[in-house]
């Protein structure tokens, strides 16, 4: 049977895929509000989640209490599970299971907490008017994926949740171009200060530290004419029978950025159990040969037995999850 925190999280992850479903409908008019509704449905059932698992299951983790008071007038100590008209008992809100968790041993991640105020104020805006504005509508579309990539992070974290098996995405908005200028219903100063919230939401987080977790991802897309019948996928290899391509030393940089010391650095801040010891080594040292990870500078590029530095591509960090305890 499963526990309560599991099914609550299983329902969280329903929330996330109708969310994505909804974004994701060719012509849906109420996008990024109906987005933003489910996505921060999904995050107030995963985080209360995450308290029943704290708390041994117990529901009354989740309860919402009051005073009342006594025939005189006067306030009782005691403390009522506070119920709501059909006589169930209320349960905290979002902002709330934050707090709670905040004082807890799990706190929630601060890329997390303010990719959720930027849902919460586009769904708190979407009572004025319409987030039509094609800028806005980036933006939206930004901080809806970091929102989806987190979720996958913290679902996978607290309850192994593996979602690996849906294609999750949201289609880019530059996938189909607009017939011209979209304007909110509102041509006020409003949308003007909720896109100038959420900008400043996301120039605050990138002065904090990387814990793993992102306010606003930047989603850019191009179109480039094919000259072919169709398209060639690329992928990193060393199959020599396979058509070359020239990367740059800039290209490779930003696919590889980390070397040792930064994979080194991250992995202590990602793992409660990591150390540079044996265990370590021999989990990389199969991986020094992994194209999709590791990338060796030699010294002559021509002579591979010359002394080099290996930099790493961050998705290493998938390899080592399944060795390593998350913090």
């Amino acid at each position: 049977m499963r526990s309560r925190s599991r099914q609550l999280a299983q329902n969280a992850e329903a929330a996330l895929i109708s969310a994505i479903e909804i974004y994701n409908k060719p012509n849906f008019a109420y996008r990024e509000e109906t987005f933003a509704i489910l996505a921060l449905n999904a995050w107030e059932l995963l985080l209360k989640a995450r308290l029943l698992s704290l708390n041994r299951n117990s529901v009354s983790c989740l309860y919402t209490y009051e005073q009342r008071k006594n025939k005189a007038g006067g306030i009782l100590k005691k403390k009522y599970v506070r119920k709501n008209r059909a006589g169930n008992a209320f349960t905290i809100g979002l902002d709330k299971a934050v707090i709670a968790l905040d004082g807890s041993s799990s706190p929630v991640p601060e890329g997390v907490k303010k990719n959720l105020q930027a849902l919460t104020e586009i769904r708190d805006n979407a009572v004025h008017f319409v987030n039509a504005g094609p800028k806005l509508a980036k933006q939206v579309l930004e901080i809806g994926t970091a929102c989806v990539l987190n979720f996958i992070e913290a679902a996978k974290k607290w309850f192994k949740l593996d979602l690996s098996r849906y294609h999750l995405y949201l289609l880019p908005i530059g996938f189909v171009q607009p017939p011209g200028p979209a304007t909110a219903v509102s041509s006020g100063p409003d949308s003007k200060n909720l896109f100038k919230y959420l900008a400043g939401l996301v120039t605050e987080a990138q002065a904090q530290p990387d814990d793993g977790y992102h306010v606003a991802l930047e989603v850019n897309l191009s179109f480039q004419r094919s000259y072919g019948n169709a398209a060639i996928a690329l992928a990193i290899t060393n199959d020599p029978t396979v058509p070359k391509v020239q990367l740059s030393e800039a290209d490779i940089r930003q696919r590889y950025p980390w070397d040792y010391l930064t994979l080194v650095a991250k992995m202590k801040e990602r793992y409660a159990d990591f150390g540079t010891k044996k265990k370590f080594y021999d989990l990389r040292k199969p991986l020094l040969d992994d194209t999709r990870y590791v990338h060796k500078r030699y010294l002559d590029p021509q002579n591979e037995h010359s002394s080099c530095k290996v930099f790493y591509n961050p998705n290493i960090l998938q390899h080592f999850d399944s060795h390593y305890t998350q913090k």
